[in-house]
């Protein structure tokens, strides 16, 4: 420690194995957003479908709002597709599957 060139290179060493473990963890970040948002629309979509026969004004009250969340969620898709694009991107592209919860079918 004592020596100015030791500590940098130790200072670097650290945060090279620390930017290494944060692309690990954005790797599963990057799907695992993409996967939530297309659950999420799949399962928007079928209780729109069933809300239009049972109760045709919930439904369209429900896709009212949900327009805005539809927007948000194309803005992040959008930038996930350019993150998947990056040269240096590691991960796996596109969207995964969801594990099961407990208590779900």
């Amino acid at each position: 420690w004592s020596k100015p060139g030791h500590r940098e290179a130790t200072t670097k060493y650290f945060k090279l194995h620390r930017a290494r473990e944060e692309i690990t963890r954005l790797n599963v970040e990057v799907r695992r957003l993409r996967t939530a948002i297309h659950d999420e629309e799949l399962g928007v979509s079928d209780v729109m479908q069933e809300l239009l026969v049972s109760d045709p004004h919930l439904a369209c009250e429900l896709q009212r709002q949900y327009r805005s969340r539809l927007a948000i969620n194309a803005v992040h898709c959008y930038r996930l597709s350019r993150i998947e694009k990056l040269a240096g991107f590691s991960g796996a592209k596109g969207v995964g599957v969801r594990l099961q919860r407990a208590g779900e079918s």
